[in-house]
């Protein structure tokens, strides 16, 4: 894996959420996948042509998969236990070449059909 930055700026209905963190990042042919840690939480960002995928492994696991026009789940918990919400994605674009990843979700979230934009770039580190 290769260093990179990552940021991801997300907003809703009057909320805001920004993450900045050094990370792990893979670049193939078909997207990128991005391994990072928040507040101690393993979490696992794919990006390809068609969707989009993060999970989250720590306290509560987190699990959403974007895909334009498509309604998808997202799930919290383990096998245990667990519950989540629809999420209807309708805008998914993701340029990335050999420095990075840019990427931006557009998503309406659970039954109130809150409107939340996702904005993801993550940067190669060189010569650090």
């Amino acid at each position: 894996m290769t260093d990179c930055r990552l940021t991801i700026s997300s907003r809703g209905s009057g909320w805001k959420s920004d993450i900045c963190e050094r990370a792990g990042m893979e670049i193939s042919q078909d997207g990128a996948r991005i391994e990072y840690l928040v507040d101690g939480d393993r979490c696992t960002l794919v990006l390809s042509r068609d969707c989009a995928e993060q999970t989250r492994r720590g306290k509560a696991d987190i699990k959403m998969t974007f895909r334009p026009l498509q309604t998808t789940v997202c799930i919290i918990g383990d096998s245990a236990l667990k519950g989540g919400f629809k999420i209807y994605c309708t805008h998914y674009k993701l340029i990335f070449g050999s420095m990075g990843a840019d990427a931006k979700i557009e998503y309406l979230s659970g039954d109130d059909n809150e409107k939340v934009s996702v904005k993801i770039r993550a940067t190669r580190i060189v010569g650090d």
